[in-house]
């Protein structure tokens, strides 16, 4: 998942920084210079008559965008070193390399964290201001507030250029911190510019990539620590995106998991059926709510649940299975009990015959069933209930090879249901017809080459 917020989030960038560069050459910032625009401002702000204009805020606002460029003016998250170099000379001595590999390239103010020769993150040196992206948009927001109600839209409309180049300064901080490892701080980052959204001259604007990256960031920093307030974060921002119809099942899949996460199985319920309503097609969301019964052990629960999906949707494969499963999740059961499970995986397997698991789960019953029978006749003293006891077997047993390879068949890259429907399958034959029948020394080539 980090290398795939670091890639889109820096081809976001690069897009944004390309369009910006070819408008205007951009011009180094000094640091020094920065530091003392940066002083003024501190004391403009402290002074009573000024810190009630809006300009001041305003300007403040823009001096701290440039306090945060310095360094940043021509590079561009994803670059090489030879780039850098051309613009901001050699760096202070050999770079150094840290424990995973990442070359960092250390200058006066600023060093540069290369990996894989692409630049992914910075750190600064004597910094001005340890969070001027924060101090620049509440120094925005101070200067819309000082403005008079009925003029605060034209000043947003004013300061709009800047306040997209602040959404895209986050975005870019947001993949530095996330690759340092700076989670918290990434977070802030990315709903910061969801932050700036909200501004009414960006007349509700929607930014799914940054609502799915802070639920990605929340639930990093939930695993990390431990912390269920981030994974209920998380789920937060997934629920923003299933109102947006954005991602589709993925969403409520990965909102189960993080239900999952802080032990909420309810939770994960109600929001997968939440997801069937919107995704009433999906058999994925069936699977993970009847399985969520089933883990449970609410087998009343369940039953009830896929009863209603069979009613609704009767050509649903994975109700008719997951019911077997669940009328069976408990001990001591009884033959009607078990009858009635072998239906509801031959009804699924009617309505659809490609689900390989579908197929093992019957096959696996059935081998029960000839073991326990097979077993039985190993303690019966009676010769006429031994015979009925082995024909009773035998007939299982026979069911059994018919899903079992009929599993094998259509399992595809599925080995592990492969290798577990081979090992019933040599157990089988062998009880049946004994280690020399061709059956048998086949399906022993078989394990050998899965």
């Amino acid at each position: 998942m980090k290398r795939l917020l670091l890639i889109i989030t820096v081809s976001v960038f690069l897009a944004s920084n390309v369009s910006a560069q070819s408008a205007a050459e951009v011009i180094l910032l000094n640091h020094k210079t920065l530091s003392k625009k940066a002083a003024a401002s501190d004391k403009q702000i402290k002074d009573e008559k000024k810190n009630i204009k809006s300009a001041t805020w305003v300007k403040r606002g823009k001096i701290y965008q440039d306090i945060f460029t310095q360094g940043l003016e021509q590079v561009q998250l994803g670059m090489g070193t030879t780039g850098m170099k051309v613009f901001y000379g050699d760096p202070l001595g050999e770079p150094e390399i840290d424990s995973n590999n990442v070359e960092i390239y250390k200058y006066e103010t600023i060093n540069y964290y290369f990996e894989d020769g692409k630049m992914r993150a910075w750190t600064r040196n004597n910094a001005i201001n340890e969070n001027p992206l924060d101090v620049s948009l509440k120094s925005y927001q101070k200067g819309i507030e000082l403005t008079e109600a009925e003029k605060q839209i034209k000043a947003q409309e004013k300061i709009k250029g800047n306040l997209n180049d602040l959404k895209i300064q986050f975005q870019n901080s947001g993949q530095s911190n996330y690759f340092l490892g700076n989670h918290e701080a990434a977070l802030k980052d990315f709903e910061s510019i969801l932050e700036i959204n909200k501004f009414p001259v960006f007349e509700g604007v929607v930014d799914t990539m940054m609502i799915n990256f802070s639920g990605i960031v929340a639930r990093e920093i939930g695993r990390l620590n431990n912390d269920e307030s981030k994974y209920r974060e998380a789920i937060n921002y997934y629920k923003m995106l299933t109102e947006l119809d954005y991602g589709g099942t993925n969403m409520y899949i990965q909102m189960t998991r993080d239900y999952y996460s802080i032990g909420d199985t309810l939770g994960a319920i109600d929001n997968l059926k939440r997801g069937l309503k919107q995704y009433p097609d999906s058999t994925v969301l069936v699977t993970l709510t009847a399985q969520a019964y089933y883990l449970m052990k609410n087998n009343e629960g369940g039953i009830a649940f896929t009863d209603a999906r069979m009613a609704e949707k009767p050509d649903c494969a994975e109700a008719y299975y997951w019911k077997g499963l669940l009328i069976t999740n408990h001990d001591n059961l009884s033959q009607d009990t078990i009858d009635l499970a072998l239906e509801l995986y031959k009804k699924a397997v009617e309505v659809d015959p490609t689900k390989a698991t579908i197929w093992y789960q019957a096959g696996y019953v059935y081998y029960a069933l000839g073991a326990n029978y097979f077993e039985l006749e190993g303690y019966e003293a009676d010769a006429d209930r031994r015979k009925v006891l082995i024909e009773k077997g035998d007939n299982n047993y026979e069911n059994a090879v018919i899903n079992l390879e009929k599993t094998y068949e259509i399992a595809g890259d599925e080995l592990n249901l492969k290798s577990e429907s081979l090992e019933l399958l040599k157990r089988i034959y062998y009880k049946l017809y004994g280690n020399e029948d061709e059956r048998y020394l086949s399906t022993m080539e078989r394990i050998k080459n899965l």
